[in-house]
C-alpha cells in the first residue's frame, strides 16, 4: 500500500521535471527528491557547520546553537549555474495538512530564509488537501511560504461553493484573492519564469 504522501511528491517531481526543460531550455535544470539542502551553493556552509557540531564531544555547540540545518525539502528544483549548482525551489508536498504539518514547512522554509548565502530560493507548498481554513494555516501565514499550489483547485472550490460552509466559502475566496492560493498546473510556469 503507498503512502499519499509519498505518491504525491513523486507526481510533483514529475511534473517539474517533465516541464521545466520544456519550458526553458536554456537552463540546467535538476529536479529530485529529499536532496539535502547543503549539497548546493547557497547551503554548502551548513554541512560544515553541522560537522563542527556532531563533532564537539561536550555538546555544548548542540546545546547552545542547536543542529536542525540539514533538511531534506520533500522535492528541490536545482539549476547549474557558473557559481555552482543553486538550490532555484524547494517545494514542500503535504497530502493534508495538520497542524505539525504546518509547522515543518515553516520550520524548513526558516531554516532555507535565514541560512542562505546568496539567492532566496521559491519556498512552496503543495497539498491536496479539501478544507480551505485549514490551508489558511500555512497561505496565509507571515509568508514563511511564496504560495500554496493545490492538485484540484477546480474541484475544491467546486465543491466549497456548493457544501462548503460560509467560514470555508470566505476562507478560500480571500486566499484567492490574495494571489496564495494556485492550482498545482501553474506551479512549472512560475518555477521557470
Amino acid at each position: 500500500k503507498s503512502d499519499p504522501g509519498d505518491l504525491l511528491e513523486a507526481a510533483v517531481e514529475r511534473l517539474l521535471a517533465n516541464n521545466l526543460p520544456r519550458l526553458a531550455p536554456q537552463r540546467r535544470w535538476e529536479v529530485r527528491r529529499r536532496e539535502v539542502v547543503s549539497n548546493f551553493h547557497q547551503y554548502e556552509h551548513l554541512a560544515r557547520i553541522q560537522a563542527i557540531i556532531d563533532n564537539d564531544l561536550t555538546d555544548t555547540l548542540r546545546v547552545e546553537i542547536g543542529g536542525d540545518y540539514l533538511i531534506a525539502p520533500d522535492v528541490t528544483v536545482g539549476l547549474h549555474l557558473p557559481v555552482g549548482r543553486m538550490l532555484h525551489a524547494s517545494v514542500s508536498c503535504k497530502w493534508t495538512i495538520r497542524s505539525d504539518r504546518v509547522q515543518n514547512i515553516r520550520h524548513e522554509a526558516v531554516v532555507l530564509t535565514r541560512n542562505r548565502r546568496g539567492r532566496q530560493p521559491h519556498i512552496v507548498a503543495v497539498t491536496a488537501e479539501p478544507l480551505p481554513t485549514r490551508i489558511a494555516s500555512i497561505a496565509q501565514g507571515s509568508g514563511e511560504v511564496d504560495a500554496v499550489y493545490h492538485v484540484a483547485l477546480g474541484q475544491l472550490t467546486d465543491a466549497v461553493r456548493e457544501y462548503g460552509t460560509a467560514e470555508q466559502r470566505k476562507t478560500l475566496d480571500v486566499l484567492m484573492r490574495q494571489n496564495r492560493l494556485f492550482d498545482l498546473s501553474r506551479l512549472p510556469l512560475v518555477l521557470s519564469d
